[in-house]
């Protein structure tokens, strides 16, 4: 019998013994390399060109919140695991439990996180199939429980997605008594849709919080005397300095067809360059630079200085 997925793609034990198969056929698909289990009771299948390590953290966290979420119809998910569904930014995810809304009974167990609230038919929406609270809610969700920073990375992305801020703002209105409230008021007043990707808002959260380092403008255009384009840079002081975060996301984006990583990488000199010739100061920053913040700072610093911006 064959091992056919549910509309969603996952394959569950309840519903393959339900249509006449057996439990041995999932044990034997296991031994054999054609499933990898989910969580109790649910698999997906391994495609024959897949490789042989494990999908992204991401989307095996995705995965596991539609298998879980699958189990119930009365539990809303919601904060981190609802943000992973609507493919939120964001930065360092606790993905070790599933979250929920419920109205009573709040408790962290193994698996899952029951968060007790009350939230309205209007605040939920649908994603593959599972009942979750909705773009805005959620991103003011993981801003509430993270960190300065960590609600920086949601904001930014939820904002960009498209939710207005007087939306957020009205959220936080609503949940003015909770718990970290302060974290999501502060991190809206800063929040730009203009910041690019997970990297690019951590930068700019770490910038506010080094209160001698400007705040860059974001997304600056330079152009040549004829007006045709030079480069359009992540950060910007003033004309004078030009910030960049380079993360893997950026050299897949800018990738076009038929290029090498390494095509990327010399056309990004070719950039940088031009950049240099129009005498601005450029700057660049990887994830490992995050790694040390104060020796990032420093050097940001430094060229703001040498370039009289501070």
């Amino acid at each position: 019998m064959d091992l056919t997925p549910d509309q969603d793609g996952l394959i569950r034990r309840t519903n393959h013994r339900g249509n006449g198969g057996e439990d041995s056929q999932l044990r034997r698909a296991g031994r054999h390399g054609k499933v990898v289990r989910i969580t109790r009771g649910v698999y997906r299948t391994v495609e024959p060109d897949e490789s042989s390590r494990d999908p992204d953290f991401d989307e095996t966290y995705r995965e596991l919140v539609i298998a879980v979420a699958g189990r119930t119809e009365q539990r809303v998910v919601s904060h981190s695991s609802a943000a992973a569904l609507h493919g939120l930014n964001q930065l360092a995810p606790d993905q070790r439990r599933v979250h929920f809304y419920v109205k009573d009974g709040g408790r962290r167990g193994r698996e899952v996180h029951l968060h007790e609230g009350t939230i309205s038919t209007s605040d939920v929406t649908v994603v593959d199939g599972v009942l979750l609270t909705k773009l805005a809610l959620t991103a003011c969700d993981v801003a509430r429980g993270g960190s300065f920073r960590q609600a920086v990375v949601v904001l930014d992305h939820a904002l960009r997605l498209g939710v207005s801020r007087p939306e957020l703002r009205s959220i936080a209105e609503r949940f003015a008594s909770t718990k970290g409230i302060a974290t999501l008021r502060q991190a809206l007043e800063v929040a730009d849709a203009n910041s690019e990707s997970v990297g690019e808002s951590l930068s700019r959260a770490l910038m506010i919080e080094w209160c001698e380092i400007p705040t860059p403008d974001l997304q600056t255009e330079y152009r040549n005397e004829h007006g045709d384009l030079i480069a359009r840079v992540d950060f910007d002081w003033s004309g004078k300095v030009v910030g960049e975060f380079d993360g893997k996301v950026k050299y897949q984006k800018h990738r076009r067809a038929g290029e090498s990583a390494t095509d990327v990488v010399i056309r990004e000199k070719v950039r940088e360059d031009r950049l240099r010739e129009e005498g601005v100061t450029v700057i660049r920053w990887v994830w490992d630079d995050f790694k040390k913040p104060q020796a990032l700072r420093s050097r940001i610093r430094k060229a703001l200085a040498h370039a009289g911006v501070i």
